[in-house]
């Protein structure tokens, strides 16, 4: 095991932030792990964040009540924004109160029931792109599904989707300090405002006229049970609507290309559609579509893995470098759909567990036994582009050609 050091040479921190990063990060990945599993990442002079990037101390430290995520707590609650105010951004009790209010709405088996509506979309988004016999993955499937899904749950209607997928473009826009582009801080303010009111005027509507979408249930627990403050709810929706969709759509894209890239995997599973769930489960593992955890502060100065970390340092969990971890996974740069175990991070750990794990499981699931089993294969052609993000990893542009 590697000794645990806490400053990065010169040129790892030059790889760090180059733009080959955003290609290529899982190179980098070994050679923080060996040089550097706990490490100070100083991104300007005014700052910087330290970074946890082996497997077992990520898995210990997502667990860990040391590192509070709760923002409100950190900042003057008057500077809290809606999704500030989420569960995703608070400690317990806060954190447990936020979360028992919809838990029930996506436990496996209530999810599960979303089968038959997933099955649909995916089946009517293919069809779309058999008729072409090429297109973009991203655009025409990737982005569509889970969008659609959420967004039906929560009530949004189609005409508005695509502002929504704006918005949450513009906030994850924002939390990557080292590749944000200029005006992104402003740009992500604004759609939290916009997200933020648009969810004004709809719980205004749903308060008349309720339906039975996500909106309307956790309105009946704001205004008749009274646990859910305006702010709460407000950031509640806007989490919801975010995070909804975000992962999956990364997972889609990161999955399809492994898929290409291995030809013998995009078989393997065509022959045994049984073998989709394990397949998802490799996907997350192989190419995590969040690289690095939100946010955590230490509460106190503590002691990671033999390095000292001073009282209200932000620390990073990089969930995509604990995913590649030989001392967890045998042959880590390997894709294999079969693998067992296979107990990734993607989804984090402890009580911040991802709330819409089922939800991007089954999305996954459901497309990649639709897809391989319509498609003899795909190949990538030219111009696909990464986003220009090293905390969600995905593609902006997947353009493929579909081998029947």
């Amino acid at each position: 095991m590697p000794v645990a050091a806490s400053t990065l040479s010169p040129a790892l921190l030059a790889q760090l932030q180059g733009e080959e990063f955003i290609t290529s990060p899982y190179p980098v990945y070994r050679r923080l792990r060996e040089e550097a599993p706990v490490a100070w990442v100083p991104w300007s002079e005014d700052g910087g964040q330290w970074w946890i990037t082996d497997y077992a101390t990520c898995a210990e430290a997502l667990r860990d009540s040391r590192f509070s995520k709760d923002i409100v707590k950190r900042f003057q609650p008057e500077e809290a924004t809606p999704i500030d105010r989420s569960m995703l951004f608070r400690d317990p009790p806060a954190h447990t109160r936020l979360r028992n209010l919809v838990n029930r709405s996506f436990t496996p088996r209530t999810i599960e029931r979303l089968a038959p509506r997933i099955e649909a979309l995916v089946e009517e988004l293919l069809d779309g792109m058999d008729r072409e016999g090429s297109g973009d993955f991203m655009a025409e499937f990737a982005m569509p599904l889970p969008v659609t899904v959420i967004a039906e749950l929560l009530g949004v209607p189609p005409q508005d989707r695509p502002a929504f997928r704006r918005w949450s473009a513009d906030l994850i826009g924002a939390s990557d300090a080292t590749h944000q582009s200029e005006g992104g801080y402003e740009a992500a303010l604004a759609a939290e405002a916009g997200i933020a009111q648009y969810f004004r005027d709809m719980m205004a509507e749903r308060r008349l006229r309720p339906t039975e979408d996500l909106t309307s249930l956790l309105l009946q627990v704001h205004d008749e049970e009274d646990r859910l403050d305006e702010g709460e709810l407000l950031g509640m929706l806007t989490l919801l609507l975010v995070a909804g969709h975000e992962t999956t759509v990364n997972l889609l894209g990161n999955g399809l290309a492994a898929l290409v890239e291995h030809p013998d995997a995009w078989e393997r599973l065509r022959a045994t559609p049984s073998l989709a769930e394990g397949a998802v489960e490799e996907m997350l593992r192989y190419d995590a579509p969040v690289q690095r955890a939100t946010f955590r502060w230490t509460v106190a100065a503590t002691d990671v893995a033999g390095v000292a970390i001073g009282e209200g340092a932000s620390v990073a969990v990089v969930i995509g470098s604990a995913n590649r971890d030989g001392e967890a996974f045998a042959d880590p740069d390997r894709f294999d759909i079969g693998r067992t175990p296979n107990r990734h991070l993607a989804f984090g750990r402890g009580i911040h567990f991802c709330l819409g794990a089922p939800l991007a499981r089954l999305e996954g699931r459901l497309a990649f036994a639709a897809l391989t089993r319509r498609w003899a294969g795909a190949t990538v052609a030219g111009g696909s582009v990464r986003r220009p993000n090293t905390a969600f990893r995905g593609y902006r542009i997947l353009p493929i050609h579909i081998r029947r």
